[in-house]
């Protein structure tokens, strides 16, 4: 149905109270999420497979609908073992705000991260969110740190975020005019 137009966003969770609310052992929240990373890359692939691990299993099945190409997968998390998860497991990182030197400091960790576990060679996704990246300059900036796609509100850079509606459409202009234009 999407033409391989999806991904799928993944975070592990922090708040113990969600997780004890659900009747979910909090500590095993990392292992769940990379067993089921493996599971869901199984079912993706259209073929007949079966699943015998530490917590998940289940007997031969297949998915059909199947997407006929790999589903990206972008980690949030910003702890030591969600860079090292996504180095080892993602296609992509999603930032939460950050100013450019810490988004710098980020991408030169996951970059040897994933040196580390012998994928430096496959293409990971920056998704970023810079709280001082203002212009072409600063977009530059975040570009050179690593940084490989640009998520931004306009109108916080514009005026602030309790901008009327009409304002922060207006703002989402001016950033085509003064930034996108001038990024080709």
């Amino acid at each position: 149905m999407s033409r391989n137009r999806v991904a799928l966003g993944v975070g592990v969770g922090w708040s113990r109270g969600e997780f004890e609310l659900l009747e979910q052992d909090f500590h095993t929240r990392g292992r769940r999420t990379d067993e089921m990373i493996e599971v869901m890359r199984k079912l993706w692939s259209g073929r007949m497979v079966e699943h015998c691990g530490e917590l998940y299993a289940f007997d031969r099945l297949e998915m059909s609908p199947a997407p006929t190409e790999p589903v990206p997968i972008y980690f949030g998390g910003v702890s030591e073992p969600a860079l090292r998860r996504v180095a080892r497991l993602g296609d992509g990182w999603i930032s939460d705000i950050h100013s450019t030197e810490e988004l710098r400091g980020i991408c030169a960790k996951l970059r040897r991260y994933r040196a580390e576990a012998g994928r430096d060679g496959v293409p990971l996704a920056v998704i970023a969110s810079a709280n001082d990246a203002v212009g072409v300059d600063g977009c530059r900036r975040l570009e050179d740190a690593g940084v490989t796609h640009l998520m931004t509100m306009p109108w916080f850079f514009y005026g602030g975020p309790t901008l009327p509606i009409a304002e922060k459409l207006e703002s989402v202009a001016r950033f085509a005019d003064d930034v996108i234009a001038k990024m080709r």
